[in-house]
């Protein structure tokens, strides 16, 4: 007699031009079922994806049945799933549980959990198996059921889907030049809950390396109803580094409603302010310019690292609202590389027009930000000006500096 549970068919999604959408062991570890989980073996596979959760409980009377189920090893388990199980078919018999726990590494097999029913502990030879294949195993530790775990990698799964739908539909609202039509039946993949106004905050970590979890922080959001209709969080993937689409919306267009909203939710999904960028466009109709939010966002986003800000709203760029979508121009390019020719292998003169044109030209300020005395800035801006265009006054100078500066930097974060 044999049983087996499978339950991978409504978890495996197909999205974006037929790629699957799976989790990876790591992720479910943060899972509250997972909790209950313990790494025996298989260190090197938690990586490994998970698109689907099968049960392995079966036994059999006659060893021949065994072989013959085994003989065809894709008749077994779906490459990729996740596999939990009391291990009940191998009662006392260690070579069997080998030559499963072989067979399961050789359909492509993601990890095993198994509660310590009939074994306690795994025998040597298989962890070392699961060792040298970076096949995981965990134990479960506590009573907590299949139903629980299935649930919760269930929705986890459903959750990353619903993460890369989402992204994939700002993607295309950024990069796209989309209909009405096209429009608004994105904005319906994203909710159904959203209002006649929308603000796009982008949130990503200061540093290449994101200290919060995308899906986590997604997940926990969802659990608060007071947004519905409020606010939606999304994954947004932006110049190769992950990070959060906020999306409020209102029936009114005032921003300091959209501001409480804003702070409210960036304050619930635990964002520290010092360790990420925050950019914001301004309020447009939702279901008519969600993509120039998206747009106007992702130029904030841009505008701040040039500028040295964290936090920063598209109504505040200033220039940089036409220098951005323009910088990859020829015309504008080679304007760019003539003007700073004189200075741009320079270290310190480069560093110290950026600091200058980030002031604004305020002298005490830029002064500060490179620890010098205002004096010596002002010498270095001199020799900068002469290098550069000694025929311009001050004024003219800096207005020609600070575009050249600012579409230097647009070009080389880009690159």
């Amino acid at each position: 007699m044999a049983f087996s549970l499978r339950t991978g068919c409504a978890l495996s999604v197909i999205c974006n031009g037929g790629v699957v959408v799976s989790i990876t062991i790591e992720d479910i570890l943060t899972l509250k079922s997972a909790q209950s989980f313990t790494l025996v073996a298989g260190k090197g596979g938690l990586t490994r994806p998970i698109k689907m959760v099968d049960i392995l409980d079966f036994g059999w009377d006659k060893e021949k049945e065994y072989s013959a189920a085994f003989a065809d090893n894709s008749s077994l388990f779906d490459e990729d799933s996740f596999v939990i199980s009391s291990l009940m078919f191998a009662n006392n018999d260690t070579n069997k549980l080998y030559q499963t726990v072989l067979r399961l590494i050789m359909c492509g097999v993601s990890g095993l959990a198994f509660k310590p029913v009939f074994y306690a502990t795994l025998p040597s030879e298989i962890c070392e198996l699961a060792n040298e294949k970076n096949f995981s195993i965990f134990r479960i530790e506590d009573n907590v059921t299949y139903r629980e775990i299935i649930c919760d990698i269930s929705d986890a799964i459903k959750l990353n889907q619903d993460i890369m739908l989402s992204s994939g539909c700002l993607s295309r609202m950024l990069h796209e030049k989309l209909s009405m039509e096209d429009l608004s039946g994105l904005v319906a993949r994203i909710s159904n809950h959203f209002r006649g106004n929308a603000r796009v905050t982008l949130i990503v970590p200061e540093g290449k390396k994101t200290d919060f979890s995308i899906d986590q922080t997604v997940r926990n959001f969802r659990l608060y109803d007071e947004f519905t209709g409020k606010a939606a969080l999304c994954g947004f993937t932006t110049e190769s580094v992950p990070g959060l689409a906020l999306i409020v919306t209102a029936d009114v267009s005032d921003a300091s409603k959209f501001d409480v909203i804003t702070n409210h939710a960036l304050t619930t999904c635990g964002m520290d302010h010092r360790a990420v960028r925050i950019a914001h466009s301004d309020i447009h109709p939702t279901f008519t310019a969600l993509n120039r939010c998206v747009i106007e966002a992702h130029q904030s986003l841009l505008a701040g690292r040039v500028l040295g800000k964290s936090c920063i709203h598209y109504r505040d760029i200033g220039t940089l609202s036409f220098l951005i979508p323009s910088a990859d121009n020829s015309y504008v390019r080679t304007y760019m590389q003539t003007f700073l020719a004189p200075i741009v292998s320079n270290e310190e003169n480069i560093n110290t027009a950026v600091a200058f044109v980030r002031a604004e030209g305020d002298f005490d300020e830029a002064a500060r930000s490179l620890c010098l005395h205002k004096n010596t800035l002002r010498y270095r801006i001199k020799k900068i000006h002469k290098l550069l265009s000694p025929e311009l006054s001050d004024e003219a100078f800096y207005e020609s500096l600070a575009t050249a500066i600012k579409i230097h930097m647009i070009c080389q974060l880009r690159n």
